[in-house]
């Protein structure tokens, strides 16, 4: 694709708006999966049945893989290529491409860190 043609696709607001999604979701997954495996931590210790607490971790460490995904779409669409310092809707766009890929990372492995200990049995501390 020239890059005549690759500019013009990322200046649409879809391309735009994925370029946002794909880099806030993995860390509003991040955050939203935190107070809510806060909420329910303090049932399942009452209960024993963390059963939610793995429904919630498994549900926002997809939805922040779908962001990392996103990302990735979105940097092989401008070109797979680190960004450099022109200017314009490629570089920008592979600037925050990469952004989402790192935040993407980052966060789906501390989704992951935070499932461990529920996975290890011992979230109450016993």
């Amino acid at each position: 694709m020239s890059d005549e043609r690759r500019d013009l696709e990322l200046e649409k607001p879809e391309s735009e708006l994925l370029l946002w999604a794909g880099f806030l979701l993995p860390p509003l997954a991040w955050s939203i999966s935190l107070e809510t495996l806060y909420l329910f931590s303090d049932y399942g210790c009452t209960y024993e049945s963390f059963l939610p607490n793995h429904i919630v971790s498994v549900a926002f460490l997809v939805l922040s893989l779908i962001g990392l995904a996103v990302a990735w779409s979105n940097w092989q669409k401008s070109g797979a290529t680190w960004p450099d310092d022109s200017s314009g809707s490629i570089p920008r766009s592979r600037f925050m491409s990469a952004l989402g890929l790192l935040t993407g990372a980052l966060f789906s492995i501390l989704i992951f860190a935070q499932w461990l200990p529920t996975l290890l049995g011992v979230p109450c501390g016993k």
